[in-house]
C-alpha cells in the first residue's frame, strides 16, 4: 500500500457510508495516485477506474494491481468521458493539489450521472481569519474579470485564485457555497474526519474534511 493522505482507508470508509453508492455502481476515481483505492473499492463491489497526472504513479499502479483500469488524466479536463457516465466521483486529497479546483468540480457534475454522488476528502481550514478569507474572495473575483490572453496555456493548465482553496486548504463556507449554489449540487454532509494533521508553514490550524454531494436527479 502507498496510502499517504490522512487517515487512509478509515476515512475512505465514513466517506463511502454517506454516500451509500449502490453494488456495481461506476466510480471515478480522480487523483488516484497508485491505484490503492481503485483496487480497494473494487473489492467492495463497485466499478471503479482512475485518473492520474502522474505517469509514474499510473505505472505502479498497474505493476501492483494487474488488470486495474488506471490511466493518464486530468481532472480539469474530462473530456474522455461522456456526460452522465459516472454514479460517483472521488477526490480523496487531489482536489487541492490542482491548478483549477474550480474547473474540475464543474468537469466533475457534468460525467456524474443525475442523482451521482460526488466525494471530497481534502485539508481545510478550522478557524480562518475572516480578513484573509476575505482578502481571498477579492482576488478571485478580480481575476475572473481579465480576460485570457494568447499563450496564457503554454506552460501547461495555469492556475489561479478561487474564493474557496488557498495555498492548499479549503474554506468551509466558501467550498460549500461554491458547490451548491454554483453547482446546484446538495451537500448532504461535512464532517471533520477526526484524524490528525500536522500544522502547515504558516502554522495555519488544518483539519481534514469529508465532503459528500448530491447532483440534482432532476
Amino acid at each position: 500500500m502507498a496510502i499517504t493522505r490522512p487517515g487512509g482507508f478509515e476515512v475512505t470508509d465514513k466517506a463511502l457510508e454517506t454516500a451509500n453508492y449502490k453494488m456495481g455502481s461506476r466510480i471515478l476515481d480522480i487523483g488516484c495516485g497508485e491505484g490503492d483505492t481503485v483496487d480497494y473499492l473494487n473489492k467492495m463491489g463497485l466499478k471503479a477506474e482512475g485518473i492520474d497526472i502522474n505517469l509514474a504513479k499510473i505505472d505502479t499502479a498497474k505493476k501492483t494491481f494487474p488488470g486495474i483500469d488506471v490511466k493518464f488524466g486530468d481532472g480539469t479536463f474530462l473530456d474522455d468521458y461522456m456526460s452522465y457516465t459516472f454514479d460517483g466521483i472521488m477526490m480523496e486529497c487531489s482536489l487541492s493539489a490542482m491548478p483549477q479546483p474550480d474547473e474540475a468540480m464543474h468537469e466533475a457534475y457534468c460525467v456524474l450521472k443525475k442523482g451521482g454522488r460526488l466525494i471530497i476528502t481534502d485539508y481545510y481550514e478550522k478557524d480562518p481569519d475572516p480578513q484573509q478569507v476575505r482578502a481571498v474572495a477579492i482576488e478571485a473575483a478580480r481575476q475572473a474579470r481579465m480576460p485570457h490572453n494568447e499563450g496564457d496555456c503554454d506552460g501547461g493548465t495555469p492556475s489561479h485564485f478561487t474564493d474557496f482553496c488557498f495555498e492548499g486548504a479549503f474554506y468551509k463556507e466558501p467550498l460549500i457555497r461554491m458547490i451548491e449554489e454554483e453547482l446546484g449540487m446538495r451537500v448532504l454532509s461535512f464532517e471533520d474526519a477526526g484524524v490528525e494533521v500536522d500544522s502547515d508553514s504558516k502554522k495555519r490550524d488544518l483539519g481534514y474534511f469529508i465532503l459528500v454531494a448530491q447532483k440534482p436527479v432532476m
